[in-house]
């Protein structure tokens, strides 16, 4: 192989993160967490997230959680230039003492975000917008997907609960 040129930089690139509340029936959900994780449809400790996980489209057609989305999809559509979207996935997370997410993205999707269930000091991180977000019940994060992102183990006793989803482009085939 003989290699002409390699270059290895950083561009800077257009992003944005929205932080909000939103007012939920937390029991509902993570009650749902909880029943899908002790099934054998769970991804417990086999992806990014080191902990307990929904299978990937498990809130997809939850009407809770619609009704939920749907508030976030009508601030979404007043953005200008914004392109015509759907939910790719929605998933449940449960992080006990020790359980971890480590970091990743969420490529080739365009929006992802997640939507906590409870209060926890187990932070997420975004470090390449030196972000740092505490679970808050309601607590609700957009990001572009190809924001890297992760969580230290959970020192706590106490599990920490969540929603994550995607959003993707529509296309026309």
């Amino acid at each position: 192989m003989d290699i002409q040129k390699e270059i290895k930089s950083k561009i800077e690139r257009d992003y944005f993160f929205i932080e909000a509340n939103l007012v939920l029936d937390y029991e509902y959900f993570i009650n749902k967490i909880n029943e899908n994780i002790n099934t054998e449809n769970n991804l417990n400790y086999k992806t990014n997230v080191k902990g307990k996980q929904t299978s990937w489209e498990f809130f997809n057609q939850d009407p809770q959680f619609l009704k939920t989305l749907f508030i976030i999809f009508d601030y979404l559509d007043r953005i200008k230039d914004m392109r015509n979207y759907h939910l790719g996935t929605a998933w449940g997370v449960k992080e006990d003492y020790g359980d971890y997410t480590r970091i990743h993205d969420h490529l080739p999707c365009f929006l992802s975000g997640i939507i906590y269930l409870n209060k926890h000091s187990q932070k997420l991180c975004l470090p390449e917008i030196k972000e740092e977000v505490i679970p808050a019940c309601g607590k609700l994060i957009l990001f572009p997907s190809f924001l890297k992102h992760y969580t230290l183990r959970n020192l706590t006793n106490d599990s920490k609960y969540a929603i994550a989803f995607n959003l993707k482009y529509n296309t026309i085939g």
